[in-house]
């Protein structure tokens, strides 16, 4: 299955065959995924487990899809769904967001989400981390996460000069 940017589900046919062929693909950056206003949720030092936010535009003439990512601190990174089933929030992960062409996605508290699972240790308020997102062609897209306690905290300055 796939989850659509529109929140729909598109089933896969040949996820073996994706999976074996980002294998044998090396990395690379992609030039048309932008990043912007990532954040990830300061908890207490016990948790070995935060979540991370950030918007995500396609810029590109095709749509991409997005199935994880890595982040300093952690070797796994998920995207996840924020549902309400009978009366309680869960979450589910989500093997695959695909992005149209020239569509933004906001990963964001309460809804499609990155978790960071496994830390190292928490990182600390204020602390900027490299967070990067794969992308089902091989290729990632990344920028720094602020640590923060929430999303009031969070400015963005990327576009001051």
């Amino acid at each position: 299955m796939t989850w659509l940017s529109n929140g729909g589900l598109r089933r896969s046919g040949s996820a073996a065959a994706c999976a074996l062929a980002l294998l044998c693909t090396v990395s690379s950056v992609s030039a048309e995924v932008l990043l912007s206003g990532a954040w990830l949720r300061a908890l207490p030092p016990t948790q070995n487990t935060t979540a991370a936010y950030v918007s995500v535009h396609n810029q590109g003439s095709t749509s991409v899809a997005v199935i994880g990512g890595r982040a300093e601190l952690t070797a796994k990174v998920e995207v996840h769904q924020s549902l309400e089933e009978e009366g309680f929030m869960r979450m589910r992960p989500v093997p695959s967001l695909v992005i149209a062409p020239q569509e933004s996605v906001e990963l964001a508290p309460g809804g499609i989400h990155l978790m960071l699972l496994e830390l190292e240790r928490m990182p600390t308020e204020g602390e900027l981390l490299e967070l990067c997102l794969s992308l089902d062609d091989g290729s990632e897209s990344c920028t720094k996460a602020r640590v923060q306690r929430g999303p009031e905290q969070h400015m963005d300055h990327s576009q001051h000069h």
